[in-house]
């Protein structure tokens, strides 16, 4: 995400790489996604808000923030590039907790789809590539609400690194300040 940074940056926006701790999802997206808050909590002062972009799994991880630890309140719009909505056929493969719950149907995904509706308010964007072998099928990265983007882009690596994807996120947060 570094390079999508500093390009958000050179076009005015106060852009951050927020890491967080077993990132693998070893603990499950519950444990990333109160790491999120507390981050966004420091990053937005007061009552302001901001926006999220996710890459693959941290869009799954800013979705359990936005729906479930009252995310939405503090963010005003939501872009997620390539993440598994609707889970991975390869995730069930993952012997951990997060792999579990990104695999396709599982229970954790299934609760964020019940209400996917709580996101429109703030106008959720996906970004998603047809040559996605990660995200299988690559139609999971389609939420069901909001814009969605489709880019031709060969790996599922390559999507934030993307010059095109770059400029539609751009685009996406410009509109959403206006």
């Amino acid at each position: 995400m570094l390079r999508m940074r500093q390009a958000l940056e050179s076009k005015g926006f106060s852009a951050h790489c927020i890491n967080l701790q077993y990132n693998s999802g070893w603990h499950g997206m519950e444990h990333l996604s109160r790491q999120l808050k507390d981050q966004v909590d420091a990053l937005a002062e007061g009552n302001s808000s901001c926006s999220l972009v996710g890459f693959s799994m941290g869009g799954i991880v800013a979705r359990h923030y936005l729906q479930r630890l009252d995310g939405v309140e503090r963010v005003h719009k939501f872009i997620s590039i390539s993440s598994p909505h609707y889970g991975s056929f390869w995730a069930k493969f993952l012997p951990y907790k997060g792999g579990r719950q990104l695999s396709i149907g599982s229970d954790f995904l299934n609760t964020l789809n019940e209400d996917v509706q709580s996101l429109a308010d703030i106008s959720p964007v996906s970004i998603w590539t047809p040559y996605d072998i990660t995200i299988v099928p690559h139609t999971s990265s389609r939420l069901p609400i909001g814009k969605a983007y489709e880019f031709p882009v060969k790996l599922h690596r390559w999507m934030p690194l993307d010059q095109a994807v770059i400029s539609a996120v751009a685009a996406e947060l410009t509109e959403a300040l206006t």
